[in-house]
């Protein structure tokens, strides 16, 4: 599998607008796009939607407007977080998040391949162009098209050369975190594969990591 992608609502129930979240799982890293759903008949959507940002979408009952996206490429990831059966927030570069939310019978299915690319892409602490240039995407208001799909906007964006800020660079540098490190992996009941401190491998009856000492979670 090279993608996962899929969208649901990540706004409480009855409140609008309805925020829509689109995620995109790559080799890259993780990518989201949320926009905000009124529908059209809601009043002054009905009368002046177009006027406050909010475009109708053919074929639906909604207007809708753009909001925001990010990204967090793999080896830029310094934490991921349990939040509850459907969802993980997904910590990287100085100081970004995503509410990373799923369907949870598709749990399993997000957790292995997020496993999978952070074995594949561990943790660099210092800066580079390639992450700065998708700090320069969540960053950039013009959208172009705005109703395309996260999948063609990555797309987009790969074909895309971007003058990279100092100050923007410098987002990536992870203080403290040596290159290569073992990725932390979610919070979850299952034994860790590995050790979080040395990256040791390690046995299913191992409390204590054979090679540093460290403790593992029960």
């Amino acid at each position: 599998m090279e993608t996962m992608t899929w969208s649901l609502p990540t706004s409480p129930a009855g409140e609008l607008p309805v925020i829509v979240s689109e995620y995109l799982l790559n080799p890259l890293g993780i990518f989201v796009k949320r926009e905000k759903r009124m529908p059209k008949k809601a009043g002054l959507t009905a009368l002046t939607g177009f006027r406050i940002g909010y475009a109708a979408v053919p074929g639906t009952d909604y207007r809708t407007a753009p909001m925001d996206r990010n990204a967090i490429l793999w080896h830029k990831i310094t934490r991921i977080k349990e939040a509850g059966e459907g969802c993980l927030i997904v910590s990287g570069n100085r100081q970004d998040t995503i509410n990373l939310c799923f369907d949870p019978v598709n749990r399993t299915a997000v957790q292995a391949f997020i496993k999978t690319m952070r074995q594949q892409h561990p943790t660099i602490g210092a800066p580079d162009d390639v992450a700065a240039s998708w700090l320069c995407w969540r960053d950039d208001d013009d959208w172009g098209d705005a109703q395309l799909s996260l999948a063609e906007m990555v797309a987009q964006e790969n074909d895309t050369e971007r003058f990279i800020e100092l100050e923007i660079f410098e987002e990536t540098r992870l203080p403290g975190v040596r290159d290569h490190a073992v990725p932390e992996m979610p919070v979850t009941a299952e034994r860790l594969a590995f050790c979080s401190q040395c990256g040791t491998a390690l046995g299913l009856d191992d409390n204590f990591c054979p090679e540093c000492g460290l403790r593992q979670r029960d």
